[in-house]
């Protein structure tokens, strides 16, 4: 029986020492549920700002927005490859290209990018061809929106509220 303990306590140890580990190394991060609490905690965001997402299994992209539109910040979190638990804060801010323009936002060694507006062109609608077929994401115009495709996703039209095409400017994190 004091064999049994000993065991047991020396394995409770190991645990907590490569608990400790990890997270010291900043292997072990946000959960997929707790990503826009933590960015709201974190970057001191209002309750009230509302928030357009959108997470993959590798990142989680998010911008938040006062009420009337006047103001705003993105957060772009990533979960790492490898020996890592979570997702890490990797970005945000307040850019002009998600203010006035379509930021497409590219982190490297990642093969998907995220694409944040506070949708000041009224984009509606998003094509996605990829040779075989055309998807098409509804956007609605009124609101900032935020969403994440892998790079070789073929080729992306971006339209505006009168179908006029809307180009994204390239923003390297």
């Amino acid at each position: 029986m004091k064999k049994l303990i000993k065991y047991l306590g020396s394995f409770i140890l190991v645990i907590l020492i490569s608990v400790c580990f990890l997270y010291l190394n900043n292997d072990i991060g946000i959960s997929r549920s707790n990503i826009e609490k933590d960015a709201r905690y974190s970057h001191k965001i209002k309750d009230t700002w509302d928030v357009a997402k959108d997470t993959t299994e590798s990142m989680s992209a998010m911008i938040f927005y006062s009420e009337d539109f006047s103001d705003h910040t993105f957060s772009i979190y990533v979960n790492r490859p490898g020996l890592s638990f979570g997702y890490f804060f990797r970005g945000g801010g307040s850019v002009i290209e998600t203010e006035r323009y379509i930021a497409e936002i590219y982190i490297e060694g990642y093969n998907e990018r995220a694409f944040v507006s506070m949708n000041r062109q009224q984009v509606s609608k998003v094509e996605i061809d990829d040779g075989n077929e055309v998807q098409t994401i509804e956007i609605d115009s009124e609101k900032p929106f935020v969403f994440i495709l892998p790079n070789n996703v073929g080729s992306l039209t971006i339209y505006d509220i009168n179908g006029n095409i809307v180009e994204s400017v390239q923003h390297k994190i």
